[in-house]
């Protein structure tokens, strides 16, 4: 499929689409072969290898499956089998035309100090087992490991540690019935809010600790994005990856943009019924000071007042624009390596077949069960997601003419979707997930493209005055309800009217890609 540009004032690429291995089905019904097959059959130019749809093709090998993907269909040997399955992979990538833009996720590389951090024995342990994956990437031909933030076990926290006796687990309810979660803040029963020190120290923990892994990476050629996760113990936000990248300072260490974290963070706040909307008051929940641009940085980009034509919805979605407003103005294009693309539907207790301890966090339940495909309204999806890909534009990815992103490809978008229904053991699973990822993105990035177009002639939408902000707090403070700025109603707003109600501005619902996609 030929590539798209958009063309405005300026020339805008459009991104190379993949989507994640373990989005096409678990690894436990659909192998990884199947997946890279489907995904190239499907039109996507790159797909992620999941790690553990990498450790299952693995363990099939050692079973005497794929052999036909190995010299001479044998076995290989032991003392290079991981490297030789690794070569297999990026080779069937190879012989499809379907490139590999990152292996993921490295897990556990935080809280050194835990025995469960990778490893099991403090940094030294974990950049050696960083180094057994790294060690493939050259053999699967890809550039870039992710490393995500981490939920830590109570028992396990640095701040604060667990003691059963005095903080009871609470319970999720047990049933297979759909269920909503009660309403409440947040919570976060085992251990207080981080003091600023505490922090900091462990911040510049991960600064010294990834400026390690950027050396370790650098002598196979590959880079290093560092992801915040939604549900993140400590690091939860894209402020905080961002200190921690911009001080390591190497060239081989930046960050990855997820939809879905990013939003499921700022955004929603799963424990709070009906709206799941965040009291607006929290949603710049870690202000770090970053410099201001500096003066070898490339300049600013001609579309660079693209945020100022949104118009908030909600307290809650004002909030958030300005903190996606602070990304754009702050991070640079070459430091963004990858953007991962999800929507969810709304949070719900799931079904039994995710498994949750009872004290799992709820952003971390919901995610694994709910998410969905982007662009995907009539299944449920909610999140402002073209806003999110909006300000991905700003900050430069993908790169407008003469604007590179600091690496030989081009910018990649990549669906990752976790969803109860990707147990399903049919073999037509594969096939219709791929459909509906790639739709979606196609989708997606006709939306943006339209409202680019749609505001490059329209006056900047006005900031909110203070007393309007402080009306927005006192809606939202109390934890209930966050109403959009025309909703005049007495009543709790159902989740359905919640969904239309928080769909943001300039939304055009675009199908010029979407003929000949099979969605299943």
């Amino acid at each position: 499929m030929p590539r798209a540009h958009l063309r405005t004032q300026f020339t805008l690429m459009a991104p190379r689409f993949a989507i994640s291995s373990l989005s096409l089905g678990n690894c436990a019904n659909h192998q990884l072969p199947t997946k890279i097959r489907t995904a190239a059959s499907l039109g996507y130019e790159g797909i992620e290898i999941f790690i553990p749809d990498f450790e299952a093709f693995v363990d099939e090998v050692r079973q005497g499956l794929h052999l036909d993907l190995f010299p001479d269909d044998k076995t290989p040997s032991e003392d290079s089998f991981e490297i030789d399955c690794a070569k297999a992979t990026g080779s069937l990538c190879d012989s499809l035309n379907i490139a590999i833009p990152v292996l993921q996720p490295l897990r556990g590389f935080e809280n050194f100090a835990s025995s469960n951090c990778l490893g099991g024995g403090g940094l030294p342990a974990a950049l050696e087992e960083a180094e057994r994956w790294i060690k493939l990437m050259p053999h699967l031909k890809t550039r870039l490991l992710l490393v995500c933030s981490n939920y830590i076990e109570p028992e396990d926290h640095p701040f604060a540690p667990f003691d059963p006796a005095k903080e009871p687990l609470p319970s999720y309810s047990t049933t297979t019935e759909t269920q909503m979660i009660p309403p409440g803040p947040a919570r976060s029963p085992f251990f207080p809010a981080p003091t600023q020190d505490q922090l900091s120290t462990y911040l510049d923990t991960q600064v010294e600790a990834f400026r390690a892994l950027g050396k370790v990476a650098a002598r196979y050629g590959v880079r290093i994005g560092y992801e915040p996760l939604a549900w993140g113990s400590v690091v939860d936000n894209w402020e905080q990856v961002w200190d921690v990248a911009r001080r390591v300072g190497r060239e081989n260490v930046g960050i990855i943009l997820d939809s879905f974290n990013c939003l499921a963070n700022q955004y929603a706040d799963p424990t709070v019924s009906p709206t799941f909307l965040r009291n607006a008051a929290s949603c710049s929940q870690t202000p770090i000071p970053f410099p201001s641009r500096s003066p070898d940085m490339p300049p600013p980009r001609p579309h660079e007042s693209l945020m100022a034509h949104l118009r908030p919805q909600n307290a809650t979605h004002s909030a958030l624009l300005q903190n996606l407003a602070l990304l754009a103005r702050t991070v640079p294009a070459h430091k963004i390596f990858l953007y991962q693309v999800a929507d969810a539907g709304l949070p719900t207790i799931p079904p039994a077949t995710i498994d949750a301890e009872p004290h799992t966090p709820a952003r971390m339940v919901w995610s694994r069960a709910t998410r969905l495909f982007p662009c995907e309204e009539s299944r449920g999806a909610w999140l402002p997601v073209t806003d999110m890909s909006l300000v991905v534009v700003e900050a430069g990815y993908p790169a407008t003419e003469n604007y590179t992103c600091g690496d030989e490809d081009d910018a990649w978008w990549s669906v990752e979707v976790f969803n109860n229904s990707l147990m399903d053991p049919r073999p037509e699973c594969v096939q219709e997930h791929g459909a509906r990822g790639l739709a979606g993105l196609r989708t997606l990035w006709d939306r943006v493209c339209a409202g680019i177009e749609e505001t490059r002639d329209q006056p900047a939408a006005p900031s909110p005055t203070p007393s309007e902000e402080s009306q927005h707090s006192d809606e939202s403070g109390s934890g209930g309800p966050v109403r959009s700025d025309t909703d005049t109603s007495e009543d709790v707003p159902s989740p359905s009217a919640v969904m239309k109600e928080c769909q943001p501005v300039g939304r055009m619902a675009s199908t010029k890609w979407m003929d000949g996609c099979i969605v299943g």
